[in-house]
């Protein structure tokens, strides 16, 4: 992985689309549990490391098991399998740091930056 920089605690929180950013700048890895996949880089605004939790979807969990179908998989399908890149979804920075102006509802502690991993 690419270093970007140091993380700007200073970025003030602002929902932004950061655009596409290089798969290769981000890992993906089975979640210990198999529960879903892991995908860890930094934050394309903040550079903060961000690391997010994609569970794959589980009968009766009320999930629709998107991600499932998305790799044509049923909903059972375990991170171990090894799936594609998580290409279709929208990151989130979660660098863990309330940024300045961060508003104290937010679901996700960090920037507001928001992306999608391209090839």
């Amino acid at each position: 992985m690419t270093r970007a920089g140091r993380h700007d605690h200073g970025v003030p929180y602002a929902e932004v689309d950061a655009g596409d950013v290089d798969a290769a700048l981000f890992t993906q890895e089975p979640a210990p549990d198999g529960r879903g996949v892991i995908v860890s880089g930094r934050c394309p605004r903040c550079h903060g490391t961000t690391r997010t939790l994609f569970p794959w979807a589980r009968p009766g969990t009320g999930s629709k098991g998107g991600l499932g179908r998305l790799f044509g998989r049923g909903t059972t399908s375990r991170a171990e399998d090894g799936p594609e890149p998580l290409l279709a979804e929208v990151h989130l920075c979660e660098c863990g740091h309330a940024h300045p102006q961060c508003p104290p509802d937010t679901q996700y502690i960090g920037c507001g930056a928001s992306w999608r991993i391209r090839r």
